[in-house]
């Protein structure tokens, strides 16, 4: 395989290097004003912010995303301009108009004869004078601060809500904090304080607005047609011929690509949803309109979920071989019978259960088998792979149908032709290997049957079981890639259909505006925000499982006896307040009152504003996080990201002014090229690495912005130039950092863990529901389940995939919670197991006949009471293992996989099969029906024992009384 350059340096494609021109360019002209010297003296000092809020919202998104993070932005900043001037007005009044005089007088006074001492103006020392907090008065500063702390608070709470207003709170808690820490100072109203911050904020969103629209504009259309390009490309993962290699070796590889394939093409698929959401609001130029690319999303869909059926196939196929190869003696550590192990009775059970498929005869079966796949089944993958290759090619010439750029008629006739070819192979590459590979399976499998194409009588049931495994496997990889097939038919056919219908290219206009209210307000529509960390409240996530318990009416009466009145209004106000969002709000207060306190002391007020002490403060707030863990990590990311950005801009700063005081000109270069450095890592590194970019963007920024300030501005402070702003900038993020961790810590550090384990619990309630509506589906004349049921399985692995970031995280966190990093990423694994298998078993109550489900009934015993109890028994105790982090007891009734070897040995004779079933369609639905429910009661059984192994046993069982029974 050849070398490639890592993800975050593999972006010299057209398309992502005219997202960072344009992102760079918006950067650059906003950074010139500082440079500008109308520009800075109508600004201020604060010009350099322009800059910094481009690097906050760069315009590297869809036009109409820039838009309405534009306007959530605007909306803090009106709201806490507005709270702030209510409160600037309030505090103004708590001082009595006779004491302000009276305190005015004094300071002309003061000012008079300080003036004459130093030979400045009165009026400069009186600026200094109130600067130093002569004007300082506690009940004005108390307003101030009661005003500002309720406003920080909500904003807070408002963020841990809903992620989607996060760029939101941090500009409205800035200029809240102007308000806080300067306002105190001020004897007089001054309304118009926070234009300081306000105006290069809007000038910089201004900037990022005109470049999306006049620089390869990027409409909604154009970013689902390109993110469907991006899927489509990983499809091919699960059809190359590498997967079917039987070294160990590249077989581990191949898994581990994968699975990462996976979470990549669940995260695309995520964006996509969030930007087909946008369709009915945005204005394109193009043939197809906003409903049709709608419509591409079903058949999408379809493709996906199948190949990533596809793809758990290869990997659970060898997950399961790994499992058979380990001996049992392994298995049950009978070489240290001294020493107990967590989970033995389990093991032992389950070693007795391998032992059947540890044959050679086996190993030579199964190596057969593969290679009988491997053979047959090259024509209909390279027909698929063609088949995304021309989906791909469809879509890049639609979108490449721009206002001035278009494709040739003579183009789009030889690519629908080349579809129409495709499709006619893929219908025939389909019949043909659903009959060679059924043969070659047959052919593989010759001594499992007698010459009539029965299945050969037997004494033990059990002793065709591995054969029958190999035969069930091949079918299920038959069925897996002819879904594959029909799925990327059934694009193409939309795709050509839509071309005949439309053939002109024209203006399409928005069609509803409703989406953007329910975007911006619910907490659960996913979009791609930058700040979204894609893991909701798990207490919010049992409302998943709301639509299936109505469609069940599983839910009888009250789970408990419900408060009233006053206890219920007092437990309500209680959990409110203590829950994660208001732990979260209560500690950005203290850590806000504890950085803003030195503001209005008289004391150290005037240092504070000389020092920029603000930025202390800020930096303590944005360095907050929900839980621990992601609050270490950000706060190490901040740290690194201050001291790469501050290097940054002292290199800029030196080689762009030399010793002078700032030469518009150097500076201006050198930051071009610095801007492309910063922009890069912003743009293209992971999103969990936002935070340390912007931090960088920030140090250089100031560094740069305040040593031309310096000497090019009057201003109360002499902050130096390049390392004198840069060490002071590093003093002020470790001082807001330190108050921030003593605050996060203490009295109890939040535990993402806890959390994560939390939602894991959820999702396993979730995965209970699914599996109770599967049962109330199957076998029902009126089975036909709504179609949104389709997306329930999907809807979950996206929930799982959004957290591996957060467990990836949990190796930064102290926590006192059982539950490790490696241990959530195996739970959340098996629940993805569990999850796939379910919506398979879902998506087979509409489409399997009754007779088979009937069939597949009798063969497995799923409507059986004890075997849907024990089941219902292991999520439950599972469930309530990640909720409390308790030991589960000794004895479970596990491996559950025994009761259908027990099942099997007692009704035999009910595996009726012959040579004439396996050539028919729906046996290989029945195929996937069992191997889909085997592999779901087997994760189950690896649920429990990794449980086990994370919280230990408990109620243990004398082993004299195991070896009486």
């Amino acid at each position: 395989m050849a070398r490639q350059l890592p993800p975050w340096l593999n972006h010299f494609n057209p398309r992502d290097l005219k997202t960072l021109f344009r992102c760079c360019v918006a950067a650059w002209v906003a950074a010139i004003l500082i440079f500008i010297n109308p520009a800075l003296q109508t600004i201020g000092t604060a010009t350099f912010f322009a800059c910094f809020t481009v690097f906050m919202i760069p315009p590297s998104g869809i036009l109409l995303l820039q838009i309405f993070l534009a306007i959530t932005i605007l909306i803090g900043l009106g709201i806490s301009w507005a709270w702030g001037v209510i409160a600037m007005k309030a505090a103004l009044a708590a001082r009595p108009s006779s004491e302000t005089a009276a305190k005015l007088q004094l300071l002309q006074q003061t000012a008079v004869t300080d003036a004459k001492a130093t030979g400045q103006s009165p009026t400069a020392v009186a600026k200094v004078l109130i600067f130093e907090g002569f004007m300082l008065d506690t009940r004005v500063s108390v307003i101030y601060f009661v005003f500002g702390c309720v406003l920080i608070y909500f904003l807070a709470r408002l963020r841990a809500q809903n992620q989607k207003l996060a760029f939101l709170q941090i500009f409205a808690t800035i200029i809240t904090d102007l308000f806080m820490t300067i306002g105190p100072l001020l004897y007089e109203f001054q309304g118009t304080m926070p234009k300081a911050l306000i105006i290069p904020a809007a000038i910089g969103m201004g900037i990022s607005l005109v470049c999306a629209i006049l620089f390869f504009p990027q409409t909604t259309s154009q970013a689902v047609l390109s993110t469907t390009s991006q899927l489509m490309a990983l499809m091919q993962a699960p059809l190359q011929e590498s997967l079917f290699e039987l070294s160990s070796e590249v077989q581990a590889e191949n898994i581990n690509r994968l699975q990462q394939i996976k979470g990549q093409a669940l995260g695309i698929y995520r964006s996509l949803e969030a930007a087909v959401g946008f369709l009915p609001l945005d204005i394109c130029i193009g043939r197809w309109n906003a409903e049709d690319l709608r419509n591409l999303k079903q058949p999408l869909r379809e493709a996906l979920l199948c190949s990533m059926m596809l793809l758990e196939y290869h990997v659970s196929r060898v997950k399961t071989e790994t499992k058979l190869s380990v001996s049992p003696a392994d298995s049950t550590g009978e070489k240290e019978i001294d020493r107990p192990v967590v989970g033995r009775h389990q093991l032992m059970d389950s070693a007795l259960l391998l032992q059947a498929f540890q044959d050679p005869k086996y190993e030579a079966l199964r190596t057969d088998t593969i290679q009988s796949l491997r053979q047959t089944s090259t024509e209909i993958r390279q027909a698929c792979l063609d088949a995304i290759a021309a989906i791909t090619e469809s879509i890049k010439i639609e979108s490449s149908n721009g206002l001035f750029a278009t494709t040739s008629a003579e183009s789009i006739s030889q690519q629908d032709q080349r579809n129409r070819a495709i499709i006619t192979q893929l219908e025939d590459a389909r019949s043909s290997f659903a009959f060679h590979a059924t043969e070659g399976l047959i052919g593989t499998h010759t001594d499992l049957f007698d010459s009539d194409g029965s299945l050969k009588a037997v004494e033990d049931p059990l002793s065709v079981l591995p054969s029958l495994r190999g035969i069930t496997m091949g079918m299920v990889y038959e069925e897996r890639i002819i879904a594959m097939a029909r799925s990327l038919e059934g694009i193409l056919r939309y795709i050509t259909a839509l071309r005949e219908v439309r053939q002109k290219k024209r203006i399409w206009f928005p069609t509803k505006i409703r989406y953007a209210v329910s975007w911006a307000s619910g907490s659960k529509s996913s979009a791609p925000v930058p700040m979204d960390r894609g893991v909701n409240d798990p207490d919010a996530a049992r409302d998943d499982g709301d639509e299936l318990k109505d469609m069940l009416r599983t839910t009888r009466g009250s789970s408990f006896g419900r408060r009233r009145g006053l206890g219920k209004a007092v437990l309500g106000a209680y959990h409110w307040l203590i829950c994660p969002e208001g732990m979260f709000g209560l500690r950005m207060v203290v850590v806000t009152i504890a950085l803003a306190v030195p503001a209005v002391i008289p004391s150290s007020a005037g240092f504070y504003y000389r020092e920029k002490g603000i930025w202390a403060l800020i930096m303590g707030q944005t360095t907050l996080l929900i839980y621990m863990a992601d609050f270490t990590f950000s706060l190490i990311s901040r740290v690194i990201g201050t001291v790469v950005g501050g290097l940054l801009g002292l290199v800029t700063w030196y080689i762009g002014s030399g010793n002078g005081g700032g030469n518009p000109y150097g500076l201006s270069a050198m930051l071009a090229v610095s801007i492309v450095i910063l922009m890069w890592t912003r743009v293209f590194l992971p999103p969990a690495t936002m935070q340390a970019t912007i931090m960088s963007a920030a140090t250089c920024l100031l560094v740069i912005g305040y040593s031309y300030d310096d000497k090019h501005v009057t201003q109360y402070s002499d902050t130096g130039l390049g390392y004198s702003v840069f060490w002071r900038r590093l003093v002020l993020v470790f001082i807001g950092s330190t108050a921030a961790l003593v605050v996060q810590v203490f009295p109890r550090p939040p535990s993402a863990a806890q959390h994560i384990s939390k939602s894991l619990a959820n999702v396993m309630g979730t995965l209970a529901d699914h599996y109770a509506l599967f049962l109330s589906s199957w076998n029902q004349e009126d089975r036909k389940l709504d179609r949104r049921v389709e997306n329930l399985s999907l809807h979950v692995a996206e929930s799982l995939v959004a957290m591996r970031g957060p467990i990836a995280l949990l190796q930064f966190e102290f926590s006192s919670s059982p539950f490790n990093s490696a241990a959530l990423t195996e739970l959340s694994t098996l629940c993805h197991c569990i999850n796939r298998n379910l919506g398979q078993l879902l998506v087979l109550t509409n489409s399997l006949p009754i007779t088979y489900q009937e069939r597949f009934i009798r063969t497995m015993g799923i409507l059986d009471h004890p075997t849907i109890g024990v089941n219902m028994a292991i999520f439950s105790v599972i469930q309530q293992a990640l909720r409390t982090g308790l030991p589960l007891p000794e004895f479970l009734p596990t491996p559950l996989i025994r009761q259908y070897q027990d099942y099997w040995r007692v009704h035999g004779e009910q595996l009726d099969l012959r040579t004439d079933h396996l050539r028919q369609a729906e046996y290989r639905m029945f195929c996937v029906a069992i191997h889909s429910y085997l592999d779901f009661v087997s994760a189950l059984d690896d649920l429990v024992l990794v449980a086990k192994q994370v919280l230990g046993e408990t109620h243990i069982v004398s082993e004299n009384f195991i070896k009486v029974a």
